[in-house]
């Protein structure tokens, strides 16, 4: 039996309308996605900045110290950090010198630039970084500030 009627077409495909629409949606939940992820990545990078220095503030202190029973004595301003990576011009350090930091990474802030070693009135030491501008002074995410006091860090890593 063959039935009576009209063959028809099956329709394959999208129309015309159909595909703008979908390209339509897809492009604004890439909007929406990248908004969103623009917006939490700022918060992120000054969240692993904060680990970062709290990271290396740990390890320098540590390897301080351990300059520090080894030669009875902290680097000096002028050595600053590097005396825990290369042998200081500095007679009263031991020829048989070897490096306390292997990965340099730790002596540059999350900025990229390196630690300063300071000395405060009570010949204490401390741990700078220039913040995110590289320069000395600033505000917010520019302040310079002392990586050893966690009360001293920029109210956007807090």
């Amino acid at each position: 039996m063959k039935r009576i009627g009209k063959n028809r077409k099956r329709r394959e495909g999208l129309t015309l309308v159909e595909l703008t629409v979908v390209i339509l949606i897809i492009g604004s939940l890439m909007g929406i996605l990248y908004a969103g992820l623009k917006n939490f990545g700022s918060g992120g990078n000054d969240s692993q900045a904060k680990l970062k220095v709290q990271n290396d503030s740990k390890i320098l202190e540590i390897k301080l110290r351990e300059y520090f029973d080894k030669f009875s004595k902290y680097p000096s301003e002028e050595q600053g950090l590097k005396a825990l990576v290369e042998r200081p011009d500095d007679d009263e350090v031991a020829a048989d010198y070897e490096p306390l930091v292997r990965d340099k990474s730790v002596l540059k802030d999350p900025w990229g630039t390196l630690y300063q070693l300071r000395y405060d009135d009570n010949n204490n030491y401390q741990i700078i970084t220039l913040g995110a501008d590289k320069k000395d002074g600033g505000e917010g995410r520019n302040k310079d500030f002392n990586i050893l006091d966690s009360e001293d860090y920029p109210t956007a890593f807090k």
